[in-house]
């Protein structure tokens, strides 16, 4: 449906399936088509329905509101999928929240006119509609209680990295301070390389657990600049100097002008997850090659790591960003792309990947609108 055009799009969304043409139509008429930048809140949870909304593009996540305040996503609707329906129908509150995840094109079918036209249609119209919602509800409540039970496991973990961080606090400060005083003591390069090594991965531990720690609460905040790229790719290849050579792995950095808004530390950790999942995919045998470039597009820009490992096996493909999600990865605990979506999301972008016999491609879009904080929906727009 991509290459068409909107009014195409729309035409063909399988809502209107439901409907026999003369319904059909007049429903594509009352339809706004909305063009809405990612982190926009649609609406939230009990709020009054005025809407239902048909996905052309992109991606909207469907949240609700969980123990301690948390949102917790439900599902994704994405192109060709429909959300609002329900509260529409029997006039209640939302039962869920929905933000846009990146860029979307939607088209937003009004509740009075909507209504009219429903009551105006053929008892198995009405039969369709509610066959639809049923086994919507249905595939719904059995995500809610998958999606409980891992935010358990989360809640877990989190409390594990708690109890890490205030354990390894003291003997991270000691061997710092050795560390320290073993550099000031000894001024040879050889030295100097094995304390800086040491610094590093000290470094790497520490973010690992606070990472883990930040998505089991599911409240990172973010620490916004203005970034360039290039800065940021040199860094993490500094900090990966010793995997790298330890593989035998090159690592190539496409220069680039562009400078994001960013959280520097915490969009490091998006690529460093990125980095290991391809530095494991290829293995101790391949001979690895991994690329990191950046490109502007519209709206924003593109950040690709491509590897020539094997690939993300296919029977993990759907679900590979999902939490404890893993694949022959020994003692791997499945969080690491996980992290990197939320990282990602948070800043407003989005992260997906594409398989070929030449590797693995991850794809970063990150808007133009990064530094918007999430707001309410902005006035329509044909």
């Amino acid at each position: 449906m991509r290459n068409e055009s909107p009014l195409m799009e729309l035409r063909s969304h399988r809502f209107f399936s439901h409907f026999p043409s003369p319904q059909g139509a007049q429903l594509v008429r009352i339809c706004k088509l909305m063009r809405i930048p990612g982190g926009t809140m649609l609406f939230e949870e009990d709020d009054k329905p005025d809407a239902i909304y048909l996905v052309l593009t992109g991606r909207v996540a469907l949240t609700k509101r969980v123990a301690g305040g948390h949102q917790q996503t439900i599902a994704y609707a994405g192109p060709d999928d429909y959300f609002g329906e329900l509260g529409v129908l029997d006039g209640s509150g939302r039962s869920l929240s929905a933000m846009t995840q990146g860029p979307v094109l939607l088209a937003r079918v009004p509740q009075k006119p909507f209504i009219q036209i429903l009551s105006k249609s053929p008892w198995h119209t009405l039969l369709r509609l509610f066959s639809h919602i049923s086994e919507n509800l249905r595939a719904t409540n059995e995500r809610f209680v998958t999606e409980v039970v891992r935010k358990e496991k989360i809640t877990l973990i989190g409390e594990m990295a708690n109890g890490m961080i205030h354990d390894f606090r003291n003997p991270f400060t000691s061997i710092r301070l050795a560390v320290e005083m073993m550099a000031k003591k000894h001024r040879d390069a050889d030295t100097q390389n094995l304390c800086r090594v040491v610094m590093r991965q000290l470094t790497r531990l520490s973010g690992m657990v606070e990472e883990v720690l930040e998505f089991a609460r599911g409240d990172t905040r973010l620490v916004r600049r203005a970034v360039p790229l290039n800065k940021l790719f040199a860094h993490l290849s500094e900090l990966n100097t010793d995997n790298l050579q330890t593989t035998h792995t090159r690592l190539v950095i496409r220069p680039t002008p562009l400078v994001v808004p960013l959280d520097f530390d915490r969009f490091t950790r998006v690529l460093q997850n990125l980095l290991y999942n391809s530095l494991e995919a290829i293995g101790p045998t391949r001979r690895g090659r991994i690329v990191i470039a950046a490109k502007p597009v519209h709206g924003g820009c593109i950040i690709k790591v491509q590897d020539n490992g094997p690939g993300i096996p296919e029977e993990i493909q759907d679900s590979a960003f999902e939490p404890f999600v893993s694949h022959g990865k020994p003692g791997g605990t499945g969080l690491g792309l996980a992290i990197a979506r939320s990282l990602v999301e948070t800043h407003g972008g989005t992260i997906s990947f594409t398989c070929t016999k030449a590797g693995t491609t991850f794809h970063i879009h990150l808007p133009c609108s990064t530094l918007a904080r999430p707001g309410r929906i902005p006035p329509l727009a044909q």
